[in-house]
């Protein structure tokens, strides 16, 4: 066709590419023979077929083959999706940067460069269809199988892109999250409405216990089902979105150069930053997908996850905010404080102390181990955590019925003791309680409560105005039995240092320090399993 013809392509394929948003019209479309024309019009090998125009088509193919399985199949079967695919997001994506370059320069004879408006408009259309596609498990199949296309749709808008559009960002977390998911993330109903408004998240796995127990013609019909794929291929699909996102993709296929932490969680951070409540809740959502996975905490760290999710910790909707916590609490976990900037280290602390009053016992749980690892960093850590309510609410863990939560509880406790504040109430005689439940819980056949209880101990005897409140303590003798039932290393020496300073400090009685040297006596002719703990009898009975 001559230049008319060239425009009258043109004008055709962009009012198929503006008309099939509506589920009607791409009905239409369908009925009428309109894949027919498409792929015709796509494989036609005429100059209007390539570039902006054949992205175009391939973003009307791609959204008709997510309408049905039926369509899906026929698109397939007729074209090699994967490569057309990958084609007209290389093209859309050069069209951007080309937009972007003729703006950036301020030219006024483009030579053929698109505006930015209709490089963008282009973009949200892959993206939408891209979005609408990754749906299905079928097709996340394939597409995991094609790494160039992968790669292709995780790299079609860059981070000023998502910056700066916001549809365009919540097609891209869309996109992330789809790929993410497996049927076996269960999509819940709407918690505002009625019945599910008024059962908790025991009652709703109940009834879904139950549906899965009916006849599948007996199920209640649930609007929109798909299959997501299995979970199997979500756990790939999460650790390329970790591990290889940022990377290079050789030709056949291969990931080579590394790249700087996962390009997709940066990316995922600039839509969250921009996007709507709709957008922050996916990419919550995502967080914890991709956080499940331990060996995927660095590079998430790495590459900016710990701001985008404190940026998520306080979103209204319940599940997407305890997703946005949990995932914290499970990065903190395993992090090196120092990895963390400062201002990271200070904003987590509040949403990992909300962790604690959570009604799942899980996410106390990691929520106090969370909060323990961090408080190891800093005084200004532990004073943040004792202002924000953190004593008490660790306190308030240690009458869980969960021993681990217990053990948590304990364990965030005593990386508390550290802090001034905390040793100033014990000082003033206001710990009676704490004391009592550390000397018993030394005694626990728990090794891990049992080192955590009695290493608090020892820090607090440490400090002469506290020692000076255990030695007057009426379960101080106590800690006699536990030291003499104690097998475990770490356990005798923690107990022995809370006994040797006890007896150095002014106040305890001679009564008492008679009685602790008897109990260390006796330990040492029994045999101490801890060369710390057998350094500090040595000495204080050599000094007595």
């Amino acid at each position: 066709p001559g230049p008319e013809g060239k425009a009258a392509q043109g004008y055709a394929v962009d009012c198929f590419f503006l008309a099939t948003g509506d589920v009607a019209t791409r009905q239409a479309i369908i009925g009428c023979g309109g894949i027919e024309i498409l792929i015709m019009a796509l494989g036609d090998g005429q100059e209007g077929s390539s570039g902006q125009m054949h992205a175009k088509l391939m973003a009307v193919l791609s959204i008709l083959a997510a309408h049905n399985k039926d369509v899906r199949e026929e698109i397939f079967d007729r074209i090699d999706f994967m490569v057309q695919l990958r084609f007209a997001l290389d093209s859309a994506r050069e069209s951007a940067n080309a937009a972007r370059a003729a703006d950036k320069e301020a030219k006024k004879d483009r030579k053929g460069a698109p505006t930015m408006l209709e490089a963008r408009r282009l973009l949200r259309a892959l993206c939408e269809s891209c979005a609408c596609l990754t749906i299905h498990g079928e097709f996340k199949e394939v597409l995991f199988s094609s790494k160039k296309t992968l790669k292709a749709i995780q790299d079609l808008p860059n981070a000023q892109d998502l910056a700066e559009d916001p549809q365009l960002a919540f097609f891209y977390a869309s996109i992330v999250y789809n790929l993410c998911r497996s049927t076996e993330d269960k999509m819940r109903p709407k918690k505002d409405q009625f019945p599910y408004s008024e059962m908790n998240d025991d009652d709703l796995n109940a009834i879904e216990e139950f549906y899965e127990k009916m006849p599948q013609e007996g199920r209640p019909v649930k609007n929109g089902e798909v299959d997501a794929g299995s979970k199997e291929l979500a756990a790939k699909l999460r650790a390329w979105c970790v591990l290889e996102s940022g990377k290079k993709v050789a030709s056949n296929g291969a990931a080579t150069a590394p790249g700087a932490g996962s390009s997709l969680v940066g990316h995922l951070g600039k839509c969250a930053a921009i996007g709507s409540v709709r957008v922050k809740n996916l990419a919550a959502f995502v967080m914890k997908f991709l956080c499940q996975e331990k060996e995927h905490r660095p590079h998430i760290v790495a590459s900016g996850g710990v701001r985008t999710l404190l940026g998520l910790v306080d979103l209204e909707e319940e599940t997407a905010r305890d997703a946005a916590r949990q995932a914290l609490a499970q990065i903190c976990i395993v992090t090196n404080p120092s990895m963390m900037n400062y201002s990271e280290q200070l904003d987590s602390v509040r949403p990992l102390l909300q962790l604690f009053e959570h009604r799942h016992e899980l996410l106390q749980f990691e929520g106090a181990m969370a909060l323990t690892n961090l408080l190891g960093a800093n005084d200004e850590l532990r004073s943040r955590a004792v202002q924000g309510g953190g004593w008490g609410s660790c306190k308030d863990l240690l009458f869980s019925d969960n021993e681990k939560v217990q053990r948590a509880g304990v364990e965030a406790m005593c990386n508390l003791c550290l802090a001034p504040e905390v040793l100033e109430l014990f000082a003033e005689g206001k710990g009676e309680l704490e004391i009592k439940i550390f000397i018993s819980f030394s005694a626990s056949e728990d090794v891990q409560m049992a080192l955590a209880s009695s290493g608090a101990l020892a820090m607090l005897a440490s400090c002469d105005p506290v020692a000076e409140q255990i030695v007057k303590h009426e379960k101080v003798e106590v800690l006699f039995d536990t030291l003499a039932a104690a097998e475990h290393p770490g356990v005798q020496h923690r107990v022995v240092a809370v006994l040797g300073h006890l007896f150095a400090c002014e106040e305890c009685p001679e009564e008492l320090k008679t009685k602790i040297k008897g109990a260390l006596q006796a330990k040492e002719k029994k045999g101490l399993q801890s060369p710390e703990a057998a350094s500090i009898v040595k000495e204080l009975l050599q000094s007595a």
